[in-house]
């Protein structure tokens, strides 16, 4: 029987919107539909790509699906009730395939506009300071997320640039499957040469996410005050801790999963909230 691992944490896992960047804020002169919440930029991109299109959809109708890779997430805004009838009213007939093709090439390059605009791109509070606590104990620090590539990659240039904030090994979810799936954060263990899954520590502000990092295996710290979903949407995946935002997790790394893993704890056996 294989010994249970009881090193150090090697891989913290983070999502980038309502994680690292895009956090809360009053945005509502720029859009009126502002919810105060985190991870405006693909909310904004797909109300501007569904409004060329004649469909008018709330931003809690498109925030429902988030932390899945942006195809999906459109399909899933297709398939709701109210905007499958919004489009058949629109265009006479049900939507089709094409139909989400053509929708997600139009917010293709609006996604890539809108993921660099400064109030957007803007890292959170306590952001570089957390990877540099992280790394000061030797961690990868990777990132995973639902974006486009494209998008994806002009986002992490400007946080390199602009901010200073670089990750080691970075994976998307147009080239590797998506959320709720594992194997975005598989990818980055792969990337970084880096093992067992118990060393990993995925870091999300969805249930997609969380879900994503308990498939994996990995210990899950889901992230409620700076992103998408609530302390309750969060809770209801159970990851093994929830924190308001990525300036606490220093703390759970070193001051909890650590330590279990010293005991030889496994993720997920434990819940704290």
């Amino acid at each position: 029987m294989m010994a249970r691992y009881r090193g150090r944490v090697k891989l913290v896992v983070l999502d980038t919107a309502g994680v690292v960047c895009d956090g809360p804020q009053d945005l509502r002169r720029q859009y009126p539909g502002d919810d105060g919440k985190g991870v405006k930029a693909p909310v904004v991109a797909f109300d501007e790509v569904l409004a060329r299109h004649k469909l008018a959809v709330d931003w809690a109708t498109i925030r429902k699906p988030m932390g899945l890779f942006k195809r999906t997430h459109l399909q899933r805004l297709l398939e709701d009730q109210r905007v499958s009838t919004l489009f058949e009213k629109q265009y006479g007939r049900p939507w089709a395939e094409k139909d989400l093709d053509t929708l997600f090439a139009d917010f293709r390059p609006i996604l890539d506009d809108v993921i660099v605009r400064e109030d957007l791109a803007r890292p959170i509070e306590g952001t570089k300071e957390c990877i540099a606590a992280l790394r000061e104990g030797g961690m990868v620090i990777g990132c995973d997320t639902g974006y486009t590539a494209s998008a994806s990659g002009l986002l992490n240039a400007v946080l390199a640039k602009q901010y200073g904030i670089k990750f080691d090994v970075t994976t998307n979810a147009e080239d590797v499957k998506g959320r709720p799936s594992p194997f975005m954060v598989f990818d980055c263990m792969d990337k970084a040469d880096i093992y067992p899954v118990e060393a990993v520590v995925k870091v999300d502000d969805t249930r997609a996410g969380m879900h994503e990092g308990r498939n994996a295996g990995a210990w899950t710290v889901g992230v409620y005050g700076s992103g998408n979903d609530t302390y309750e949407q969060l809770n209801e995946v159970e990851p093994d801790f929830l924190i308001p935002s990525i300036k606490y997790l220093p703390d759970i790394v070193y001051g909890q999963i650590e330590p279990r893993l010293r005991r030889g704890e496994l993720p997920g056996q434990t819940i704290s909230r």
